[in-house]
Formats: C-alpha cells, structure tokens, sequence
C-alpha cells in the first residue's frame, strides 16, 4: 500500500484518482470532485489544503483530506480532517486509520499540536486515537461532534512559549525599572508556573509602600521607552479594597505581541503573597501528566471562551479532568464568580 497527495501527483495517477471519486456515492465525495474539477478546492479548505489517497497498487482504497478550515466556523481550531472515507470493499480492516495517522504527521510538522475532525459518528474515531471534544453547528445549521488527536508534542510547544517570555521578560526591562524604586516585583500567572500555552501574557505582582501614581508613571514611561512597547493601558484601584494600581503594556517580539499585566499592590494588603502562595502550592503538586492536560485545555479552549487559569488548575489537579468534554461540564457546575480561592 502506499499514499499519494492529490496535488504532488502526476497527471496520469490525477486521473485515476478523480475516477475513483466519480465511482463514489458518497454525496461529499461528489462535492470534492466538483471542488478539484472547479479548481476551487484551496479557496474553500484553506491555501494549505491537501488531499490524500490510500492506494493499493492502482485500486483506491481510502481518501480524507487536511486542511486549514472545514464544516465548522472556528478559525482558532486548525488543521482538520474532512471527507474521510473508505470504499465498501475494503472496509473492516483499519485502512483509514493508515490515512489518519499520516494526516497527523503531516500536520505534527507544520507545527500544529492538534488535529481536529467533525462527524455525525459515534464510536467510530476513538479507536484511532481522537477524543471527543464536543457538539457544535456547522456552517450548515446542523449539529456536528468534534474530535481531536494530538498531531505535535504539546509540552515542547510550551517551553518553547515559555522560552519567548523569557526573552521578553529580559528585554522589556520591567523587572529592572521597579527594583530601582524599591518596589518587590515576583512573577506569577501561567509563567510562573510552566503552564503557558497559546496566550502570549506575562503576570507580575509588584509590591510598594505607597501607591504613588506619579512615581509609577515614570517608572511606566522608563519601560514605554523601550520601542517595542506597543501601547500601554492603566487603571487606578488604589482606593478600593483591591489596594493595587493596574498597569497593561503590549510588547512585540519578532512580530509576535504579548501582554504584560504589572499589577502594583500595596504592602501588607489583603492579597499581598496570596496568589504568590497558590502558585507555589500549584508547583509543588503539578505532575508532568496534569501539566500536560492542562496544557491541552488550553491549547483546545477557544478564543473566544474567557476561562481563568485557575479553573483549568482545579479541575484537573484536584477534580481528575482529562478531556475538554470533561471540562465544560465541569466549568457548568462550578461557575466562577469573584476570585476562586482554590488552592492545591
């Protein structure tokens, strides 16, 4: 057996392909063909789409392709596995799980930590490896369950963010332009901890005797000096019981922007050390297993979904969540109102 991509053959083996479709009764198999026969098939997958096919000798066993966008409105959920299908002949002995493994890879190289597939099957993809993810409306209205695989390693990713951030921590100079006014500055967040992912935020609690604003905003015009300092944000609550001083700069890195919350508290203030200690708690408990599926929910969460990372730490550290099925039904019954205080 051997696979072939549609647009690396040569004419003669296009040819046999696109007959193959033609025999096919499948009704999205008649649409593929009309996208390769219309030329309009990179325009509605995506510029990078490819389309595989599982050959023995010259009889076409399996096809599905890989491409940037499928059946389901979602920018943030890419690369994905569409027009899976097997002809009836050759059914029963795994042969597109041959495909799907290969569409993996594939997409592992192109740095893509995973893949996701849309189908109205139940039963059928989890033996080759996906995990359902959850139900979503296709760009038709109709109902559609989404399945993930991890293509690349995950984890690599993320020391790889965690890397950057290091860069960007070194040469923003924050740290350095607090310090020279005595101010305490530690890291926390999802840097702190080794959990960043697709976010590109640095968390810092610094630490002062006084909340003066205007000693802050020169320290704040020092690190805006930097020309890689895009804009800058700020919000005073120093007189609430919050004790703090909001400080939001955007840093570019390589064309890359991230967001560096500075969050300036008061001395001996009610939240002074106290997210310091969760983070530290969270630490000392994270094993590679939990850190790599927290690193998944996050990966998998869309953007548009604003979840904190503390209920991505609760559910898997203290609640066993393995799956992002798992985890929206978990988020439902424990809604986030306020500052979470689970600690580990």
């Amino acid at each position: 057996m051997r696979i072939t991509e549609f647009y690396e053959s040569d004419e003669s083996t296009q040819g046999v392909l696109l007959q193959a479709l033609r025999c096919c009764d499948w009704k999205a198999a008649k649409f593929l063909l009309r996208l390769l026969e219309e030329g309009t098939f990179s325009e509605t997958l995506g510029g990078k789409g490819q389309l595989f096919f599982l050959l023995d000798g010259e009889a076409v066993i399996s096809f599905l392709t890989l491409s940037e966008q499928d059946c389901i409105a979602a920018p943030d959920m890419t690369p994905w596995i569409g027009f899976a299908f097997t002809f009836p002949e050759y059914r029963g002995h795994g042969n597109i799980g041959i495909l799907l493994d290969h569409a993996r890879k594939c997409a592992a190289l192109d740095g893509a930590p995973f893949v996701f597939l849309a189908t109205n099957h139940t039963g059928l993809y989890e033996k080759y490896g996906f995990t359902y993810w959850g139900n979503r409306k296709d760009i038709y209205g109709e109902d559609s369950r989404i399945y993930i695989t991890p293509a690349a390693n995950i984890v690599q990713l993320a020391d790889a963010a965690q890397e950057r951030a290091r860069k960007v921590i070194c040469q923003s100079g924050i740290r350095e332009a607090w310090e020279d006014i005595g101010a305490k500055v530690n890291q926390v967040g999802s840097v702190a901890m080794g959990l960043l992912m697709k976010h590109c935020d640095i968390d810092f609690h610094i630490y002062t005797d006084m909340l003066d604003v205007a000693e802050s905003f020169k320290v704040i015009s020092r690190i805006c000096a930097n020309p890689n300092v895009t804009r800058l944000e700020y919000r005073n609550f120093s007189k609430t019981d919050e004790a703090c001083l909001e400080w939001h700069v955007w840093y570019n890195l390589n064309g890359e922007e991230w967001q560096i919350d500075m969050i300036q508290i008061l001395r001996n203030s009610q939240f002074d050390g106290y997210f310091e200690h969760v983070a530290d708690r969270i630490k000392a408990v994270l094993t590679p297993e939990s850190r790599r599926t927290i690193l998944e929910l996050k990966y998998v969460t869309p953007s548009k979904e604003h979840i904190a990372g503390i209920e991505y730490y609760q559910a898997v550290i203290a609640d066993g969540i393995k799956t992002y099925a798992q985890f929206t039904a978990w988020c439902k019954k424990h809604p986030m109102t306020g500052i979470n205080e689970w600690c580990p």
